[in-house]
């Protein structure tokens, strides 16, 4: 709730205060809580904006919250794999006679403490650590991707709510239309110039159109319901009946210039980064690991020094040929692979992009066009001949056929206002920035 509302809310409630205050009797609990609640009541049934919905998608959808959560987790991860193992501590009693478990009846019982520390092979850890930054970068580059994803997806469902909404009043107003030819076909049969069967298959066509309404109720219900999934809301919202203003794309060559920079492409490049980071990480498998150790030993025989012990342990990758060589090529072969992806997905979306200016520039021109000349002759056409119907100049058959001229543009013209709109979301998700990384 707003600040503005917020506030309205307290100034009524310090109203009733006041009127408290002057003695001007008790009033009922139901009329104090109306006067209480009635900004928060008013706010509550305001129709929902895109902007406003938009919003709302971003914060709640649960998607969008577990892959902020794998973000968390990549970045934490990043720091810990690029960490030194832990060390071990050793204890231990040696030469323990069994006989008496004495710890001075012979040379050499001794109690001892050890620390060891293994040190992977060199640069290894640093490898895997920027490995796990990348993939962390990639996830808040995916997570940006999804978003906008998602709100194309809200875009597509808000678009074609609004559609149907303003198709279902264009089928109501093509009811009158109807309406007129009936008391048309009805004026002429009455006068002996128009037959029966004319008024019937006026007053059928007129009854038709309740069929079309009914569809389109519940495809505005079904596209209501996707809005209120998107926005993880339990109950299909009510939406402004206003037509959003969607930027119009750039040229062509802008779009296709900003894809490299499209966040889920550029999640795409950074997953093949990190598997050619895997190839250097898999490259250190050739060299040894060292583990370095120290020990102290306690002798408890009358006159046996203590002991003090060093060593140092290398594994030895003798068979390189059956374990470092094959990890190398696996990492190799991930690394070609994410390569092609990325390549086959840059040019999936410069496809997706260019199909969709194209098909945006198609639905400009043809609505500009419905708009300039095919509807308005479609009504004048329709008009005219109704009006020779009514004089007896032309037949039914003509004015059902102008009738359904005329929805059929203005359907037409609706058809062509949504994929515009869908067109150019589309674009604007295609052209999507991912932020600036290192």
């Amino acid at each position: 709730m707003s600040d503005v509302q917020i506030s309205s809310g307290n100034k009524y409630f310090l109203k009733w205060i006041a009127a408290i205050r002057r003695g001007t009797g008790p009033l009922p609990l139901l009329v104090i809580l109306m006067m209480a609640l009635r900004p928060y009541a008013s706010a509550s049934v305001a129709p929902l904006s895109l902007q406003n919905a938009e919003a709302i998608a971003l914060r709640q959808n649960p998607g969008l919250g577990a892959l902020t959560q794998k973000i968390a987790e990549l970045r934490h991860k990043a720091v810990a794999v690029a960490q030194l193992p832990d060390p071990h501590l050793a204890l231990g009693a040696a030469n323990l006679p069994l006989n008496s478990f004495s710890m001075n009846q012979q040379q050499m019982s001794m109690l001892s403490v050890g620390l060891s520390q293994t040190f992977p092979s060199f640069g290894k850890l640093g490898l895997e650590g920027q490995q796990a930054g990348i993939e962390a970068r990639e996830a808040t580059d995916t997570l940006r991707g999804q978003s906008a994803e998602l709100v194309l997806l809200l875009r597509r469902a808000w678009l074609q709510a609004l559609y149907t909404e303003d198709a279902v009043a264009t089928v109501q107003h093509q009811e009158q239309l109807e309406a007129a030819s009936v008391q048309a076909a009805l004026a002429l049969y009455r006068s002996a110039q128009g037959t029966q069967a004319e008024v019937l298959r006026a007053q059928l066509a007129h009854a038709s159109l309740a069929n079309d309404i009914t569809r389109l109720q519940a495809e505005q219900a079904s596209d209501l319901a996707q809005i209120a999934q998107i926005l993880n809301l339990p109950e299909p919202p009510s939406i402004e009946k206003q037509w959003p203003n969607l930027p119009p794309p750039p040229t062509l060559a802008e779009v296709e210039a900003r894809l490299s920079g499209q966040p889920l492409l550029r999640a795409a490049q950074a997953q093949t980064r990190a598997a050619q980071m895997g190839v250097q990480v898999a490259k250190t498998g050739y060299w040894p690991d060292v583990t370095v150790s120290v020990g102290y030993g306690q002798d408890f025989h009358p006159g046996s020094p203590n002991w003090l012990s060093a060593g140092v342990n290398l594994s030895l990758p003798l068979f390189p040929g059956d374990r470092q060589d094959q990890d190398v090529a696996a990492a190799r072969a991930k690394a070609l692979q994410a390569q092609y992806r990325y390549d086959d997905q840059h040019l999936a979306l410069t496809q997706q992009a260019r199909a969709a200016f194209a098909r945006y520039e198609s639905h400009k021109i043809q609505l500009e066009r419905i708009d300039r000349q095919l509807l308005p002759t479609a009504r004048n056409a329709f008009s005219a001949t109704l009006a020779a119907y009514s004089a007896g100049r032309a037949g039914l058959n003509a004015v059902l056929r102008t009738q359904k001229d005329v929805l059929g543009y203005a359907l037409a013209r609706l058809q062509h206002r949504r994929d515009l709109g869908l067109y150019a979301a589309e674009l604007d998700f295609l052209t999507t920035q991912g932020e600036m990384q290192p």
